[in-house]
């Protein structure tokens, strides 16, 4: 009988695993607790599902990057017919819209001959576009109780997802690696000009393919709405990219004709644990991208070094000389990988007696936690949010707080995820700024159950109990806009709407608010609008075209700060700054600049800083056990050349030295 190499392609990810486990066994205390380990794999399952059907593509030598796009169709199919049809015909829709999405991508292919990496990235667009405009952007809800048990559901004590994914982990490695149509799979991703000499259709093995990819990305759709309770447009958005990760960590090759799905549902499991111990550890969530990076280089790197390592660690019979010559001639011994083994085991062990010792004598007293705080916050990547971060962190500092900050990158399934492992840490008080409502309420719900306070800002969860809640009128937002916007080019002519990234719940309101404020203004026409993902790049390129397109524009409403100075670059560059009236949202440093330049006519400024404070002041009072306004909505100021000065001597005495430089 053929061994199995302890350091094969199967099982190298299982080795990165055991390394990264101990060195977060020794690295905190809080990771072997039993239910952080269930929240692991919670978190690895939907990630999982989808990379065991890019296993099979990637095999072919193929790439699959439409299946985030097809989750999020599929997500949405199936919350819309349940609501109308019950679970069955739900679910059945769901999985039909996988694997026609997959027999597009696979017939594009093999009979058009396109590239699947040039074919997957438009059908990625054509999916994620028609989500959208079958939603509107808005999310679904469900609340059949059969489907919420797919994703919120236990059995035997471990939540569905995690049997889900056992489950089909089992069913699909058992079609690749013991049934015909997974040798032919191999041989096609091998040669398939061999395999086609051989009698094998191979057209039929990649359509087939892309199917089982599609159908995945279905299935792990399921999950996700079942847990967040919701099915959002935008819920698939970049785990194509983690999904890839997971199976080149899992030892695939991208070369094609080699690869297992042990590996890859390993490899998922490794980034959740990843990223698991990073929340733990309260890493800079710009540096936890970074870790995530490096360990995919080095996955990279030992595929592309797989035979150095089969030299050192190889495991065969002794040498008829013995032991003795093996050493004269510099072969491994053969019980090295045994030794490797126990080491591992041994070190494990070893550091769940530690972590056990010092989790009897730590002082979970209530003292403790009111000193703990945790901020999810939808993301990072924006100046508007950059500020409150800060604004919690200096408030924090002033009030003793230690604060972990998690950055969700505007991903429900970030946010879920994240908060869930902040609850591992029982901090005093969850400060949450949901990437969605429906996400939010999700998140609250769990919190309620493990007992953890909750101070939600910027959205209001849809369900759970919250301490307390402080936010901006999203609404009054694009309202003020609208205001400022008609004075600005006097009542009348033509202006465009900048719309936010569709399907995120403060661009539904922003833009809500607009439409209500310019009912208000009815000698102005809106002629165009669009939406620019609340990104300065994009708000350049699409007033651009906005522009060509209607030479008598007078005036730009950005939902946001950023869009608007990408709408003040296009102007500019036109050189139409003195006729063009450009208004923002935000009050972010280059905005009031911006304003007090003439460049801009307004800001609706909403002082992130000063919220940011705000937060993390009720979150300790709360943690403390004081009493706190249940809610408060705060309003934004619009701020105008005159202003510019008055607003700033205010930023800068709260603290705030960093918008107006």
């Amino acid at each position: 009988m053929k061994k199995i190499s302890l350091f094969s392609d199967q099982l190298r990810a299982v080795w990165m695993l055991a390394f990264v486990a101990i060195a977060l066994v020794f690295a905190t205390p809080l990771f072997l607790q039993p239910s952080n380990m269930l929240n692991v794999l919670l978190t690895a399952a939907v990630v999982a599902l989808i990379a065991a059907g890019q296993t099979y593509v990637i095999i072919l030598a193929e790439i699959d990057l439409s299946v985030g796009a097809v989750l999020g169709f599929s997500a949405i199919t199936t919350a819309s017919v349940i609501s109308q049809h019950g679970v069955v015909a739900g679910l059945a829709a769901g999985l039909a819209v996988g694997a026609l999405a997959g027999l597009i991508n696979g017939v594009l292919v093999t009979k058009a001959k396109m590239p699947s990496f040039i074919a997957t990235l438009a059908t990625m667009s054509i999916f994620a576009g028609l989500t959208l405009q079958f939603s509107q952007g808005n999310p679904v809800k469900v609340t059949n109780e059969a489907f919420l048990a797919l994703g919120q559901g236990n059995l035997l004590g471990i939540p569905t997802p995690i049997w889900i994914m056992l489950v089909l982990g089992v069913l699909f490695g058992y079609i690749l690696a013991r049934t015909r149509y997974g040798r032919e799979l191999y041989a096609t991703g091998d040669n398939a000009d061999a395999a086609r000499l051989a009698g094998i259709s191979t057209d039929r093995v990649k359509i087939l393919a892309f199917m089982i990819s599609g159908v995945l990305a279905a299935t792990a759709g399921f999950i996700l709405t079942a847990r967040l309770g919701t099915a959002q447009p935008t819920a698939g958005t970049g785990l194509e990219l983690a999904a890839i990760a997971a199976v080149i960590i899992g030892g695939t090759s991208l070369a094609g004709g080699r690869g297992a799905l042990l590996g890859t549902l390993v490899g998922a499991v490794l980034l959740a644990m990843i990223d698991n111990g990073l929340n733990l550890l309260n890493v800079s969530p710009f540096l936890q991208s970074v870790v995530k990076g490096a360990v995919i280089l080095l996955a990279v790197f030992v595929d592309r070094n797989s035979g150095v390592l089969m030299r050192i660690f190889r495991s065969g019979k002794t040498t008829t000389a013995g032991p003795a010559k093996a050493a004269a001639t510099g072969a491994p011994a053969p019980f090295l990988p045994k030794v490797a083994m126990i080491s591992v085991a041994g070190l494990l062990v070893v550091g769940a007696g530690v972590t056990t010792a010092v989790r009897s004598t730590d002082d979970g007293g209530a003292g403790a936690q009111q000193k703990t705080a945790t901020l999810v916050i939808s993301t990072l990547n924006n100046p508007f949010f950059v500020s409150v971060g800060d604004g919690a962190k200096d408030q924090a500092a002033k009030l003793g707080v230690t604060l972990d900050v998690q950055n969700a990158n505007n991903n429900d399934t970030a946010s879920l995820n994240q908060a869930t492992t902040a609850l591992v840490k029982k901090p005093g008080v969850l400060l949450l700024d949901p990437t969605s409502s429906e996400a939010g309420g999700s998140i609250t719900v769990k919190a309620n159950q493990a007992n953890v306070p909750v101070v939600a800002f910027d959205r209001v969860p849809d369900q759970g109990k919250l301490a307390a809640f402080i936010g901006y009128d999203a609404v009054q937002a694009g309202k003020n806009g609208a205001k400022a916007l008609c004075e600005a080019v006097g009542g009348t002519g033509k202006v465009a709407e900048l719309q936010g990234l569709l399907g995120t719940s403060v661009a539904r309101d922003r833009s809500e608010g607009f439409k209500a404020g310019m009912k208000e203004c009815p000698g102005v026409q809106v002629v165009a609008v669009q939406s620019a993902d609340f990104d300065r790049g994009k708000a350049l390129d699409v007033t651009t075209n906005i522009l060509q397109a209607n030479p008598g524009i007078t005036g730009i409403y950005g939902a946001n700060d950023e869009m608007a100075l990408g709408a003040v670059a296009a102007v500019k560059s036109r050189g139409l700054l003195d006729t063009i009236k450009i208004v923002g949202n935000d009050g972010i440093g280059d905005a009031l600049a911006a304003v007090k330049s003439g460049e801009m006519y307004a800001t609706n400024a909403e002082s992130p800083f000063a919220l940011g404070q705000e937060v993390a002041k009720i979150g300790h009072a709360v943690a403390s056990g004081e009493k706190v306004e249940e809610s408060r909505v705060l309003q934004g100021r619009l701020i105008t050349g005159a202003g510019v000065e008055e607003f700033c001597s205010y930023l800068r005495g709260i603290g705030d030295s960093a918008t107006c430089k």
